[in-house]
């Protein structure tokens, strides 16, 4: 399950550095629509549809045709807004809960006042406190 949510979160960031949302692939039926409309009144192939709509010919087109502006609107990956949304994601496998423990006969006459009365499932070596050689 974890794999899988990964896989989602990876591809929504990819898709999300390409400036890609999900809402566009919902314009794609509008983006055939105006192809259709360019390749039947103006003669357009899909290079050159896609050049005046996304590319060097853009601003030109946009200024001849002002009167299908609506049109242009709805077609996809045309967005340039920067919306931040965080979507944090934790998973923890291990439990850290004290477990109470008796007290070594050898550790009541340590010359130390500190005492570990509590251990923890997954301790560190290192972060021990000091033992009474």
């Amino acid at each position: 399950m974890s794999k899988l949510l990964i896989c989602i979160l990876s591809i929504m960031l990819l898709g999300q550095s390409f400036k890609i949302s999900f809402g566009d692939f919902l314009h794609i039926e509008d983006l055939l629509d105006h192809y259709e409309y360019h390749q039947v009144k103006f003669g357009d192939d899909v290079y050159s549809f896609l050049n005046k709509h996304y590319g060097e010919l853009k601003q030109q087109h946009n200024i001849e045709h002002q009167e299908e502006r609506e049109d242009h609107e709805k077609l996809p990956f045309e967005h340039q807004h920067s919306c931040v949304h965080t979507a944090i994601a934790y998973f923890n496998s291990v439990e850290l809960i004290p477990e109470p423990k008796s007290v070594p006969v050898d550790q009541t006459t340590a010359s130390f006042d500190y005492r570990d009365f509590y251990s923890f499932a997954v301790a560190s070596s290192i972060f021990q406190p000091p033992k009474n050689a």
